[in-house]
């Protein structure tokens, strides 16, 4: 039976800019969320909530949920609920893109933070600057598709991706030689 051993982890110096990179991650993604805000305040507005056929849904959800605060700004539907179907169509088409920049950003940073915070112990200047080109191709990509469709995610997309693919060439490379030394093969 083996026995384990414990290594000691060292935290390089330069680290500090990879948790600044991934804040800015986060920020990044909060901040694209904000431009659902602006979809929701613009198509779900006081003109919307006026129509007798959403005061008509939103009178029956106060009836089953009568502890719940009233509905306003066309919450909780994320465009394909009742008042999404009340939309016209090119109004629902604009909500949806909004929707769908935040979500494919959403999507990917969890696996994106956790590559930049995991290759940063080894590469930490490589894995910040990634994550600001991360940061940056998110911003193009919510851009483009809010106003070209997904068409539009073109050259945000690639533009983020392609650094979180250098990353994780890095995490596999750290991650097999540490752990074949650690099992005695290097």
């Amino acid at each position: 039976m083996a026995t384990a051993t414990a290594a000691a982890l060292t935290i390089p110096q330069a680290y500090g800019w990879v948790v600044v990179a991934a804040s800015a991650m986060g920020f990044t993604a909060t901040a694209l969320g904000a431009g659902i805000g602006g979809a929701r305040k613009k198509l779900f507005g006081k003109d919307f909530d006026e129509r007798a056929d959403v005061k008509a849904i939103k009178d029956e959800i106060k009836k089953a949920f009568p502890d719940h605060k009233p509905i306003a700004d066309g919450y909780p539907d994320m465009g394909s609920g009742l008042f999404a179907r009340l939309l016209k169509p090119a109004e629902w088409y604009e909500f949806n893109l909004a929707q769908r920049a935040h979500h494919n950003t959403l999507e990917n940073l969890t696996f994106a933070i956790t590559l930049v915070l995991t290759a940063g112990l080894f590469q930490p200047e490589a894995a910040a600057a990634c994550g600001v080109v991360f940061c940056i191709g998110r911003v193009m990509l919510a851009r483009g598709y809010t106003r070209l469709g997904p068409n539009g995610r073109f050259p945000g997309g690639p533009i983020s991706m392609i650094p979180m693919m250098g990353l994780l060439g890095v995490n596999l490379f750290y991650g097999f030689k540490h752990g074949l030394a650690a099992a005695g093969l290097l």
